[in-house]
This record gives structure tokens, sequence and C-alpha cells, in this order.
């Protein structure tokens, strides 16, 4: 994944593998890009990195999101050399690996006159009566698992069927936002976060869906419950000592603080699972997969059944998930010298093939690699 420079005033980040998403805006504690610029709303829009490419998405901001002189409204943008970006009249530039960039550019009066009678609408909507949110219906009772925080200005709630996500799926869940004054909100955001013990202590996002994007006013009791769904990417780590996982659900409210919530969850990775269970077949007894931070490449030893301790004190495996394909490096370290073997194996595969094909599979790879 490349490396992204984003810039914005006199602040500035890079964008990759490992901070591939970031909130741009006026306020440093909302915002991990901030300008303290007028123009800018405190959480203005967020840019991120996905499949190699860059995309932007306003967030309900007072000046809007502008990407070659058009409002982008709610649509979500891909951005590439040579265009025009600004939130508000601020200009956003970005440096891409080889020089192709954004560059920063001095708005026209005519562009400056669409962003200010753009603006002037935002008053005039936030001047308006309070009016409900859409109907919705209840919050469903099966969404059992639950957690709940909130402030003087709301209470945020995310609920789940169940505390178990597992890698390569779509997690569906609600959150629901019941607002305890007459409130400007700008948007309703959900992350699916991974906390790993020698990463950043606030953690990696590893998707984020936007499940409401506003400003829309809400009324003192309203009560606004909403669907999600969010992608766990595939391979990613399952939960143990080293990773944690959450939710993290974020109400925006303009001009006061912000409401959020986290909820706990438990990861599972199946393909993992799989390999261990088809090693333990042969009777090859497992320690524990270790990752690093963001990674999709795992690590375990597995000590040998007793027919093979005068020949092999530890079979080390390796995983790397490399797109439709996982890649097995075996490390066996034979009496005396190590012996190395490697197998890709198509994801496809992997997850449909029965424990016993899959033991014959790593099996012979391990006698291959022991020289018969």
């Amino acid at each position: 994944m490349p490396t992204v420079v984003v810039t914005l005033g006199t602040a500035q980040v890079a964008l990759d593998a490992q901070n591939n998403r970031i909130f741009v805006g006026r306020d440093p504690a909302a915002s991990q890009l901030a300008f303290l610029n007028p123009g800018l709303s405190r959480r203005h829009a967020e840019v991120w990195l996905g499949q190699g490419q860059v995309f932007i998405r306003d967030l309900g901001s007072a000046n809007g999101t502008w990407v070659n002189g058009q409002h982008i409204g709610q649509n979500v943008v891909a951005l590439g050399p040579g265009m025009q970006v600004s939130l508000g009249s601020v200009p956003l530039e970005l440096a891409w690996p080889g020089g192709g960039r954004i560059a920063s550019f001095a708005p026209a009066p005519a562009f400056q006159q669409q962003v200010a009678q753009y603006q002037a609408q935002q008053v005039a909507a936030a001047a308006a009566p309070m009016t409900g949110p859409m109907a919705s219906e209840p919050l469903p009772r099966e969404f059992s698992y639950r957690r709940q925080d909130a402030n003087g200005n709301g209470v945020v709630l995310l609920a789940l069927r169940q505390d178990t996500a597992f890698a390569g799926t779509i997690l569906e869940g609600f959150v629901e936002f019941t607002a305890l004054d007459n409130e400007s909100v700008a948007s309703i955001t959900v992350d699916l976060i991974e906390r790993h013990e020698d990463g950043a202590s606030k953690g990696h996002v590893w998707d984020r869906v936007l499940v409401r994007q506003g400003p829309w006013k809400s009324m003192k009791g309203d009560v606004l419950p909403l669907p999600f769904k969010i992608e766990v990417p595939s391979g990613v780590a399952s939960s143990n000592r080293a990773s944690r996982w959450c939710l993290h659900a974020v109400v925006d409210i303009n001009w006061a603080s912000d409401v959020d919530v986290e909820l706990d969850i438990t990861m599972r990775n199946p393909d993992l699972e799989r390999i261990r269970d088809a090693m333990g077949s042969l009777d090859y007894r497992f320690s524990e997969w270790k990752s690093k931070p963001h990674a999709q490449r795992y690590d375990a030893g597995f000590q040998p059944p007793a027919q093979h301790k005068n020949r092999i004190n530890e079979v080390k495996i390796g995983i790397e998930y490399l797109g439709a394909q996982v890649k097995l490096l075996l490390d066996i370290d034979k009496k005396g010298f190590d012996k190395e073997g490697a197998v890709a194996l198509d994801l496809a595969q992997l997850r449909t093939a029965s424990i016993e094909v899959l033991a014959a599979t790593l099996n012979k790879v391990i006698t291959d690699a022991m020289g018969g």
C-alpha cells in the first residue's frame, strides 16, 4: 500500500498501511489532520486508503467538501493526481510516491461565492424549527449484546446479535442515539478497531462505516435506532493476549460535545483455526498464533508427535495473506539443522477442504522438507 502525504494548511500527515484512515478538520481533538481555520468544521471530512486508492467523503460539514469545483454531498469520491480538492475554501493537498500531486490552489472568486451560498443555506437550515428524525423501526430484540454511554447531549448504544465476529465476513449491528437536548447532528460513524499491545494506544481502524450523514435536527427525547454493516477484513488476527477488538460509535454533534461508546468483541479467524486443527490431527501440538500490529502475517510453533521427537525439535509455520491466496512457510527445526518448505493455498480451497485433506497437504510439505 503506497504512502500518501496529505496536507491541510500548515498541518501534514502520512497515510500508509498502518495509518490508513484520518478525519480532517479544525479541531485537533476530533481530527488526526487539523488546521485552525474558521471555514473548517471540527471534523470536516474523512480521507482513507483502500485497495491502493485514496478516497474522501464529507461528514456533514458546514461549508462542504468540493472536488474539481463540485460539492460531493454524501458521495464517496476517489482522488487522483491533478484534481482540485477543498474543504470549504481551504485547499487539501495530496502527494503520491513518484511525484503525483493534488496541489494547493487559490480559490477563484466564483468558487468562493459558491461556497458562501452553500454556507448560507446551511445557516438557514440551522435556524429553521427543530424537526424530528426520519421514522425508523425499534431496535430488534435479537441484537441483545449491548453497551451504551452518555453525556449531557445524548445517549448512544451499540448492539450486536452476539459478542463474536469472524474474519472475512460482514458484521451487522445497530447504533441507537437518544437526544437529551435539541441537537444538530453532523454524522454517526462506527469503527472496527484492533488494539495490539505493540501498536498505537488508540488502535488501528480496519474499517469505518458512515451510518448516517447530516447535518440534521434532533429534538430532546428523539430516539433514533439505525442499522449498520461493517466489513471484517479477511485475514485479521483472532483475539488473544496481544490483540483486543472493539466497535467504536461516535455521534458527532455540531457546537457541542460528541457522544461515543465502545463495545468489546471477540474476533475469530477460521482460517487459522483450520490450520491449527489440521496440524492437531497430525498430533502436532499448538502453542499460539503471534502477529504484529496491523499485519496479516502470523507465526506459530508446533511440537512434533512422539514418533518424530528423535528427528524434529519443532515445526514453525508462518502464514501470510496475499489477496486470494495464503502462503504457508514452514521452518522445520530438525535435529542438527533446519529444513524449510512452503506452499501457496487458494483461500477458497482452504476454507472448503476437509480437515483430512488439509492435514494431508501440510504433512506432504513437512515430509518433502524432511527429505522423505
